[in-house]
């Protein structure tokens, strides 16, 4: 443990921001997995509305997928290429579905 008063608040200070950064990888993950599922069960209308919040709904945490990851690339948690790279991987997923769905 830390002794000095600084190093204390350096200490505190950490634990909040790892809470913080977990709780929206939590989210992250929740989504993901429901976007995911949406896909591998060929429901086109349920991907979409995981990809992007359709119903606007903040309170559901697996209706927006595409706004937690840019929010995880502007908080530094994830880097912004990996975001990026992400985000071109779900839409890519989510546009074979709806080509093949056709």
């Amino acid at each position: 443990m830390p002794i000095i008063k600084w190093a204390k608040k350096a200490l505190k200070q950490s634990i909040r921001k790892a809470s913080r950064n977990s709780a929206f990888k939590k989210m992250f993950t929740e989504s993901r997995k429901a976007f995911e599922k949406a896909i591998k069960e060929k429901d086109l209308k349920a991907a979409k509305a995981v990809w992007v919040n359709e119903k606007k709904d903040w309170k559901n945490v697996k209706a927006w997928l595409q706004a937690i990851i840019d929010k995880l690339a502007k908080k530094n948690i994830v880097h912004k290429n990996n975001a990026s790279r992400k985000k071109a991987k779900y839409s890519k997923m989510l546009k074979e579905l709806s080509l093949n769905s056709k």
